[in-house]
């Protein structure tokens, strides 16, 4: 078996996306972007497929001072997105996938 560089761990990422997207359902949107910022990290390691898989989170946490003017939107959209990241993810992995 060999390594090879910027490899992630796309089943790992989708893990945590799942995560992200209870915490934001359970109403802890602050802690949902610091697993966001964990993603943003992991995916980043990926040059090309990671770097386009980050425009579904990233503007979150670019536009986070937004939080405040509209906390339920703010939510509810970025819901949306690990949900869209999420099934990309599961989609990469070859897996079956629901919409919702």
């Amino acid at each position: 078996m060999f390594f090879i560089e910027g490899m992630i761990d796309f089943r790992k990422i989708a893990e945590e996306a799942d995560e992200a997207i209870s915490i934001v359902e359970a109403g802890d949107v602050p802690e949902c972007l610091r697993r966001c910022e964990k993603i943003v990290a992991e995916l980043r390691k990926s040059k090309v497929v990671g770097e386009a898989l980050v425009g579904f989170i990233e503007p979150f946490l670019i536009h986070v001072d937004e939080y405040k003017l509209d906390e339920r939107g703010f939510a509810e959209e970025l819901r949306e997105y690990l949900g869209m990241l999420r099934y990309a993810l599961r989609q990469i992995l070859g897996e079956e996938v629901e919409t919702q």
